[in-house]
């Protein structure tokens, strides 16, 4: 359990930055559904945020070490949920991603990411090499494709896509060869055409409005035109909660979840934008400075994998807000409205603060 002393190194800046990031997400989701949407998904947020809270103290009251040692074995039973997920599964929105017991329902594809995280720290501890082999990098490869394949399977790309980034990040932490890392660039420029052939239409589509907006404005490219638009008339200043034309009036679709950072940048203007990300950019200098003063490898690829991961949700969520990604149903850490996704963060805050709270426990010469 949680240690007094732990509390004493609690990193509070950090979680008081993500609770700062939920608060305008709270925000958001409020001026969203302010003029007739779905007002109970304010609460139901909210709820999601307190349990989000309790999960990231849980978390955080596990040894890492304890996580790590049974990685395997969390790891064979997401898996077994993503299969179940495949037959079981509810369809929305075109993916099919959801269990649902009565009238709640998980997407085991969120805390997936979390459980792959600490898979590939585990394996990486126990290497005393200052260099990946091939054997590591195509094992590393392995663990994390098996869930890369079932999500897209379930008609999920963009939450298949954030596997990418954990294994990069954690495999560039650990010590991959500049050779391994170029032969890994050449084999995904080789296999980028077979994978075009996999897509939908839709997912086609998608890439090609980013490559050229014009291209279907009505169409596939409706909504990243409309959130331009709606970025652009927010100014310096912002219209104001509750007054922004195009998120009130529902022009932009998915205004509360996958683009809740053209609400907020046209209702809080640039200046509130810029708050938005400085608030991610503190919490991942943060992050790497509790990876960088932790003592032993797991500790270090644990945060190095969150980090990752987080980095990666917030380029690519608010590239699709500015046109420059393909709109791949990403949520914004934090501030969309989602409880899986919600509540993955917070697992994932956990292991960071789990990791801080126990630098002085571990070391090296623990190991």
């Amino acid at each position: 359990m949680l240690h007094r002393a732990w509390f004493r190194q609690f990193d509070y800046l950090l979680f008081a930055g993500a609770l700062c990031l939920c608060a305008i997400g709270l925000v958001g989701i409020y001026s969203a559904t302010i003029h007739g949407a779905d007002s109970a998904l304010f609460v139901r947020q909210a709820i999601w945020i307190g349990a989000g809270v309790f999960l990231a103290f849980l978390v955080m009251a596990i040894d890492y070490r304890f996580l790590t040692d049974h990685a395997l074995l969390f790891y064979g039973l997401t898996m077994l949920l993503l299969v179940a997920v495949l037959i079981f599964g509810r369809e929305i929105n075109g993916s099919k991603s959801w269990i649902r017991f009565g009238s709640f329902g998980i997407q085991p594809s969120e805390p997936a990411k979390i459980v792959v995280i600490l898979t590939l720290a585990s394996y990486l501890s126990q290497l005393n090499d200052n260099y990946l082999r091939r054997k590591d990098v195509a094992a590393l490869a392995g663990l994390t494709l098996l869930p890369v394949i079932l999500i897209t399977m379930q008609g999920d790309l963009g939450t298949a896509l954030t596997f990418l980034p954990i294994l990069v990040g954690t495999m560039l932490v650990a010590g991959l060869r500049l050779k391994f890392l170029i032969f890994v660039l050449v084999v995904i420029l080789c296999v980028a055409p077979l994978g075009w052939l996999t897509l939908k239409d839709y997912q086609k589509q998608r890439i090609l409005v980013t490559l050229n907006p014009d291209l279907d404005p009505n169409g596939v490219g409706y909504q990243t035109r409309q959130s331009l638009i709606a970025i652009g008339s927010g100014g310096l200043m912002g219209k104001g909660l509750g007054n922004g034309l195009q998120s009130q009036l529902g022009f932009v679709p998915e205004i509360h979840s996958d683009f809740i950072f053209a609400l907020l940048a046209e209702e809080l203007g640039f200046l509130g934008a810029a708050a938005i990300l400085s608030l991610y950019l503190a919490g991942l200098l943060r992050m790497v400075g509790i990876g960088d003063r932790a003592n032993d490898r797991a500790g270090i690829l644990i945060v190095t994998g969150v980090a990752s991961l987080v980095c990666f949700h917030v380029f690519v969520n608010v590239g699709m807000t500015l046109g420059i990604m393909p709109a791949i149903g990403i949520p914004l850490p934090l501030l969309s409205y989602g409880g899986s996704s919600t509540l993955a963060m917070f697992m994932a805050l956990g292991l960071v603060l789990n990791v801080h709270s126990r630098r002085f426990v571990y070391s090296e010469a623990s190991v």
